[in-house]
């Protein structure tokens, strides 16, 4: 036992000394590209918080659902839906100040995606897909920063399947985009868009915890005292994984912030689109133009 757990202190000092340099090496890239491309210096700083938030919480859009599914356990689906009702709200705020009249337009800021049959579609194969990968995008990415080579796997297939994605855009991609937008405040104005958003939200969470008090209810421990909760500080922040509501709520904050700051949300395809231009390249193949793509 004396043996394990000295084991597990040197595996834990090395943690702690790795995760200090890769702080120092973030840091140092981030003065350098602060001092010509502040704008790619700010998107440096959102990107690591978004690594952070996502792997400390586990997040997984993909996990989310099939554990409620599979086990009724709903903690990381009402993080998600925690999150979804933040950013409901600070993205209506930051939409309304952009255009306060609905009737005038959509945001120019804003990309609304096609609304269709394509949208069912498109979720299925996704659904399936993610599921045979062990995870949506989100945690295909932080597992390969944990090491996992299947994820690694994974995140090649997506970047071929990007890459056949563009190829293939302007063979059916015309007809999607003939379809409608559709945007609530347009129809109904912003207080009942955001009434009916935040009010679906509320009864998803409302009926997920329902569903999943019985597969997650545990005994609780007994109350420390609030030197030891100080002292377990650090590793509840750098080991321990955070609360699933947390992430969700810190996620969608920071999102309304990048928006507010550098006008983009935070976003994923569009990136690994521009990977799969990248490696096409490498390999000499060619690859389409990224502009082809809507919301790219």
């Amino acid at each position: 036992m004396a043996s394990l757990i000295r084991n597990y202190k040197r595996l834990l000092n090395w943690k702690l000394l790795a995760g200090a340099l890769a702080t120092v090496a973030a840091a140092l890239i981030w003065l350098y590209l602060r001092a010509d491309m502040p704008r790619l210096a700010l998107f440096w700083l959102f990107g690591i918080a978004f690594g952070v938030i996502v792997q400390r919480s586990r997040f997984c859009f993909v996990s989310a659902i099939s554990n409620f599914a599979l086990f009724h356990d709903g903690r990381l689906l009402k993080g998600i839906l925690g999150g979804l009702f933040a950013s409901t709200i600070g993205f209506a705020i930051i939409m309304f100040n952009e255009v306060p009249d609905p009737a005038l337009g959509i945001p120019a800021a804003a990309y609304l995606a096609p609304f269709g049959w394509h949208l069912i579609l498109a979720g299925v194969l996704f659904g399936i897909g993610m599921i045979l990968a062990g995870g949506c995008l989100m945690g295909t990415l932080y597992r390969i920063g944990e090491g996992a080579v299947a994820s690694l796997v994974a995140l090649l297939g997506i970047i071929v399947g990007m890459d056949i994605l563009q190829h293939n855009w302007s063979l059916w991609g015309g007809y999607i985009s003939h379809l409608p937008a559709v945007w609530l405040p347009q129809h109904i104005g912003w207080i009942a868009s955001l009434a009916l958003t935040l009010g679906i939200i509320v009864v998803l969470y409302w009926w997920v915890s329902r569903r999943g008090n019985a597969a997650q209810s545990k005994v609780k421990a007994p109350p420390r005292p609030l030197s030891a909760r100080f002292a377990l500080l650090p590793k509840a922040i750098f080991i321990n994984s955070w609360p699933f509501a947390l992430g969700g709520v810190l996620f969608g904050t920071f999102n309304i912030w990048m928006y507010a700051s550098a006008e983009r949300p935070y976003g994923l395809t569009g990136e690994i689109m521009r990977w799969a231009e990248i490696v096409m390249q490498t390999v000499h193949l060619p690859a389409a133009p990224l502009g082809t793509i809507p919301g790219s």
